[in-house]
C-alpha cells in the first residue's frame, strides 16, 4: 500500500461503516481504526525519513556520487509521531531525546 492511497481507505472503511449500520457502524469502524492505528504504533514504531528515504546518506548537489549522514534523521529511521506521544515507554524516551538533539543542534547552529 502505497502512503498516498491511505487516506481514501481510511474513508472507505468509514464509508463502508457508516452504509452498514449508520451512525452506530460509523463509530465502531472509527474504534476500529483508533486501535489499528494504536497496534501499529507499539509493533511499528519508526518509519523512513522522508528526505534520505531512510538510507541516511544526504548526495551532494555537485559530486552527486559522495554523501554525509543526513541531518533530518541522523541515520535513515525516525520515530513516528504517534509512537513518540503513545508508544512504548522506550521509544518515547528515544523520540524526546531526539527532540531535544534536534533543538539544541539549531540553536547551537543559530547566527548570533
Amino acid at each position: 500500500m502505497q502512503k498516498n492511497h491511505f487516506p481514501f481507505i481510511l474513508a472507505a472503511i468509514l464509508a463502508f461503516g457508516f452504509i452498514a449500520g449508520r451512525i452506530l457502524g460509523l463509530i465502531l469502524a472509527a474504534i476500529g481504526l483508533l486501535i489499528a492505528y494504536f497496534l501499529s504504533l507499539r509493533v511499528h514504531p519508526r518509519m523512513r525519513h522522508g528526505s534520505c528515504n531512510g538510507t541516511g546518506e544526504h548526495r551532494g548537489a555537485v559530486f552527486t556520487w559522495v554523501h554525509r549522514k543526513c541531518p533530518g534523521c541522523q541515520g535513515g529511521r525516525i520515530v513516528r509521531w504517534g509512537a513518540g506521544r503513545w508508544g512504548a515507554e522506550h521509544i518515547r524516551t528515544e523520540a524526546s531525546r531526539g527532540r531535544e538533539a534536534r533543538a539544541a543542534a539549531r540553536e547551537a547552529n543559530r547566527w548570533r
